[in-house]
């Protein structure tokens, strides 16, 4: 975000003027035990304190400049915040979407035991629009528990949900950690077989069998409609190209591997990488 989000001059003029606005590393000493205070849970974590020093609220991950302008101007405004959504709920505690809003709240802030009953209040409610993510939050949180089942269970009752599409990235890593490459394949079966017109889901099956050297000719196979599917946005068809040109190169179809990666190489030619990938290519002729 340093080089787009917080560079952007809408947000430096903002920020310089609302906020007290400091830089802490994690891997500082000071940074860790910040992060341990505020129950941190991903990087970056972006916080908003009161002048007492409270957290106001939180943002995660990586945002750009519109997004985080966004958020900022309802942290100066005091509205979408958990105390924003908390007091709106002594009013409106029949409303799934204030229940479901003060779960995720609380879920940025790693408190899951005060998330659970606001996602419980989203499945007992009449309002069933917010239901599947409130069924998906619970079933998570059983994971992070040791607790496998209700997200498996969730994954197979729910093939379409977008939220089923996290779940099995869940569960391929868990695999993936437990070296059960098996399970692994199965569950990347499972992603392309929902999603089968996501070039990300098609693009990650696809580099996942070139680094194990399994299912190659399927591999190529959903690699190549995935740079179909990508042709509107360049920097994610040249990525797919190049897992395109890794698997032909795996195949020992080295003349097709090189000429894949000149493709991706011509849609981002300051990208050392795939250069590098024509070198090492080339190099096995």
């Amino acid at each position: 975000m340093d080089t787009d989000t917080f560079s952007d001059k809408h947000v430096i003029d903002f920020s310089q003027s609302n906020f007290i606005n400091l830089k802490i590393n994690t891997d500082t000493d000071e940074g860790f035990q910040l992060f341990k205070k505020f129950h941190g849970v991903s990087l970056p974590t972006i916080l908003f304190l009161n002048p007492d020093g409270n957290e106001i609220d939180r943002l995660i991950g990586y945002h750009d400049a519109n997004t985080y302008l966004g958020k900022i101007n309802d942290v100066v405004k005091g509205v979408n915040t958990l105390d924003y959504f908390l007091q709106i709920y002594n009013q409106y505690s029949d409303s799934s979407l204030i229940s479901l809003n003060i779960g995720n709240k609380y879920l940025e802030r790693n408190l899951i035991e005060d998330a659970k009953p606001f996602f419980y209040n989203v499945l007992n409610g009449k309002n069933k629009k917010y239901y599947q993510e409130a069924e998906y939050r619970l079933a998570y949180l059983e994971y992070e528990n040791n607790n496998f089942e209700p997200l498996l269970t969730f994954i197979d009752t729910n093939p379409n949900s977008d939220f089923t599409y996290a779940g099995i990235r869940t569960v391929i890593r868990y695999y993936r950690g437990q070296s059960d490459t098996i399970s692994e394949i199965t569950y990347y079966k499972k992603l392309i077989n929902f999603f089968p017109t996501d070039p990300n889901a098609l693009n990650s099956y696809g580099w996942r069998m070139s680094e194990l050297e399994m299912n190659l000719d399927d591999a190529l196979e959903k690699t190549q409609l995935a740079v179909q599917l990508s042709h509107d946005n360049i920097g994610t068809q040249a990525n797919i190209l190049d897992t395109e040109a890794e698997i032909l190169w795996k195949l020992g179809r080295i003349d097709e591997a090189i000429q894949t990666i000149e493709k991706a190489i011509l849609l981002n030619p300051d990208y050392e990488y795939f250069i590098n990938q024509k070198n090492k290519f080339l190099k096995s002729l």
